[in-house]
C-alpha cells in the first residue's frame, strides 16, 4: 500500500476483534437487528409506505370487497405473521414462515410472496363467472389479472433508515467490547 502508514497497537486491535467479548457483543447486535427489522416491517405495512415507499394502491373493487383502502391489511394476520429467527450467530432471517395459515388454509407465505412481488393470475372461466357474482365484470379481453408488488420486506430492509438503523446496532455493539 503506497501513501498509507499504518500505526497503532494492531496486534492488540486483533486480539480484541478475536475475543470472546467481541463474539458475545456481535451475537447481541445481530438479536437486536433481527427484533427491529421485524418491528420496522411491521410499521411499513401499518403505514402503508415501508422504508417510505408507498403502496400501490388497492383497486376500487378490493376496497370495497374488503370494506377498507389499507393495503395489505384486513384483520392484522398476516403483519401478525411476519416474524425474525436467528440462524446463527451472525445471521437473522426476517420474513413470513412457511406453515402458518390463515382461517380459511391459505398459508401467508404465499400471500406474503404474493405481495411481495405481484403476481399474474390467469382468468379462467370459472373464475370470470365468481368475479360477475361478484359484481366484479372483467372484459371478453381481460385474460389476466395482475396484482401489483406491494414489497413490505424488502422496501423496509433495503430502505435508509433500516440501514442506518442496523449499522448504528453493530457500531455500538463493536464500541462497547473495545472499550471493556
Amino acid at each position: 500500500m503506497t501513501g498509507c502508514r499504518l500505526t497503532g497497537d494492531w496486534d492488540r486491535a486483533a486480539r480484541a476483534l478475536q475475543s470472546d467479548r467481541m463474539s458475545l457483543a456481535l451475537k447481541k447486535a445481530v438479536l437486536r437487528v433481527g427484533f427491529e427489522a421485524e418491528a420496522d416491517v411491521k410499521k411499513g405495512i401499518r403505514d402503508g409506505a415501508p422504508g417510505g415507499k408507498p403502496f400501490v394502491r388497492l383497486s376500487s373493487y378490493t376496497v370495497a370487497r374488503k370494506g377498507s383502502s389499507k393495503p395489505l391489511i384486513r384483520h392484522g394476520d398476516l403483519m401478525g405473521s411476519v416474524t425474525h429467527q436467528n440462524v446463527d450467530a451472525l445471521t437473522v432471517w426476517v420474513g413470513v414462515k412457511k406453515g402458518s395459515a390463515n382461517a380459511d388454509g391459505s398459508d401467508y407465505a404465499d400471500i406474503a410472496a404474493v405481495h411481495e412481488y405481484g403476481c399474474t393470475i390467469k382468468v379462467t372461466p370459472k373464475m370470470r363467472a365468481f368475479l360477475h357474482h361478484e359484481g366484479l365484470h372483467l372484459k371478453k379481453t381481460t385474460t389476466v389479472i395482475r396484482i401489483p408488488k406491494r414489497s413490505f420486506l424488502q422496501a423496509t430492509l433495503d430502505g435508509k433508515a433500516f440501514r442506518r438503523k442496523m449499522k448504528q446496532i453493530l457500531a455500538a455493539a463493536v464500541q462497547e467490547a473495545l472499550q471493556k
